[in-house]
């Protein structure tokens, strides 16, 4: 449970967030960006009443009805007897009608320093009213980032895929709106930069500025496209099909900031002759690809024959190759977990805690994961990042992250623009003259941004519950398995 509440009104966020991350260094602190989607009130209201103490900041803004509801949250904290600390960021300020007779702290221009005397004297009544807290990041267990090359890729991560089968976007149209919105991550397959690459100068140039800009580029095997097109390499039916020297051709050709290694889908044998034909196919790559300036991690498959014990079995395959390898980041694709996410939240689950038994953190990023509730359940249960097509095949509710069908965007397309964080995206969606599937496609980076973020900032402030009451039905199960 949260051992404080931040209340305070939408125009001073980015300061609230300054002083959110400064005291999550000693409590566990919620504040309204936690919410991951829902009824705002209820989740407000679920907060105060859990928390120890309440922090309401005040600005020049709460003035007239802007600050009745922080009116409403204050009093609801009093009648239930929780220490309430006004922060004063703005001289002139005072805590509202009724509430005087606090102990306020003026904290006037408060920029976001830490060594404010203003933000120091909030600490230490905090600190006497509730205790010096517990330092809730020392014992969580998680990356909150991975450095690929000069770049750093927050976890858990959403890289957003670009496909050529059965999605709503081609490969270069999705390569240049990626590039326009520049997400966080951004993942290429190789078998369709291999098809377009050396030939459209402007997928081309999107992907290379991709790479050149801030978003962290991925580059796939690319045997799940050529697999869908029936174009993979065989020596009497296809001897011109996709290949793993046309992969290691093609990543040296596009240089992502990393790659993951040809992959041997479907292997046979007991888990530590899977772990041991993992390294010895990760290994020609590596030896192929010797002189490349980008990472290479492996992808790692499981015996169908084990549906029975995924979990152990998986577990130790997958700490068998971090063993040998050492790798920056190792993958799996979610559809070789389990049957179904409770399976598949206990695989992953197994596998964190097999790889956290080694001498380092490695991330674990999931092939194919593109469900936002999905997402949230497998993260809560140690995986680090996610690749998917469902951004650029459905819709998402922003709400609740529910996904819908591509052409049923104008269900959620004026109620929830407000949501819309990203002006270029509101700009997009605003404009006559823009076609529908960029609309909708804009809406869905957005929103997988905006997931991504709560994701994020729950995780790291050990709200796992709170995050997995997102999920219907199961999310209390989850959370008791997942502890357990």
């Amino acid at each position: 449970m949260p051992e404080i509440c931040i209340i305070y009104l939408s125009e001073d966020e980015s300061l609230v967030e300054q002083l959110v991350s400064l005291l999550r260094k000693h409590w566990d602190v919620w504040w309204a960006k936690d919410i991951a989607h829902g009824n705002w009130e209820w989740v407000v209201r679920e907060n105060i009443l859990k928390t120890s103490a309440v922090i309401s900041v005040l600005s020049q803004h709460a003035e007239a009805n802007r600050i009745e509801i922080m009116r409403d949250e204050m009093h609801l904290a009093k009648r239930h007897n929780k220490p309430i600390f006004p922060f004063l960021i703005k001289e002139g300020t005072d805590a509202p009608f009724g509430f005087g007779g606090l102990s306020d702290t003026k904290a006037y221009g408060w920029t976001g320093d830490e060594d404010h005397p203003g933000y120091q004297e909030l600490k230490e009544k905090i600190g006497k009213a509730i205790g010096k807290g517990r330092h809730p990041h020392a014992s969580a267990g998680r990356a909150q980032e991975v450095t690929i090359g000069r770049k750093v890729l927050k976890l858990p991560a959403f890289v957003f895929s670009l496909s050529s089968h059965e999605t709503q976007v081609s490969p270069k149209e999705g390569a240049s709106l990626l590039q326009y919105l520049e997400p966080g991550a951004a993942l290429v397959s190789a078998y369709d930069a291999w098809k377009f690459y050396p030939r459209d100068n402007g997928f081309k140039t999107s992907i290379s500025q991709i790479r050149g800009a801030g978003s962290v580029l991925f580059l796939d095997s690319g045997n799940y496209e050529a697999y869908r097109k029936g174009d993979r390499y065989a020596p009497r039916a296809n001897p011109k099909g996709w290949h793993k020297d046309f992969f290691r051709d093609t990543a040296l050709r596009v240089r992502p900031d990393l790659a993951f290694s040809f992959d041997t889908i479907n292997p046979k044998g007991r888990p530590d002759e899977v772990a041991s034909r993992v390294v010895a196919c990760f290994k020609e790559d590596d030896r192929a690809l010797q002189g490349r300036d980008f990472a290479l991690c492996p992808i790692i498959h499981l015996p169908q024959e084990l549906a029975g014990a995924r979990a152990s079995y998986a577990s130790r395959i997958v700490a068998g190759v971090a063993r040998e390898l050492d790798p920056l980041m190792l993958a799996i694709p979610e559809r070789e977990l389990g049957d179904g996410l409770l399976e598949r939240a206990r695989t992953v689950r197994d596998i964190r805690r097999a790889l956290n038994e080694l001498k380092r953190y490695y991330p674990l990023h999931l092939l194919g994961t593109g469900n936002p509730l999905s997402m949230i359940a497998l993260a809560a249960a140690g995986a680090d990042s996610f690749d998917g097509l469902e951004w650029c095949r459905t819709v998402a509710d922003y709400d609740r992250g529910y996904l819908f069908h591509f052409q049923q965007f104008e269900f959620f397309s004026q109620m929830y623009l407000h949501r819309v964080q990203d002006r270029r995206v509101r700009d997009l969606i605003e404009d006559p003259c823009t076609r529908y599937s960029l609309k909708v496609l804009g809406f869905n980076v957005d929103f997988f941004k905006d997931w991504t973020r709560s994701m994020q900032e729950m995780i790291h402030s050990r709200q796992i519950e709170h995050l997995l009451k997102n999920i219907p039905n199961i999310g209390p199960q989850l959370f008791k398995e997942l502890t357990s």
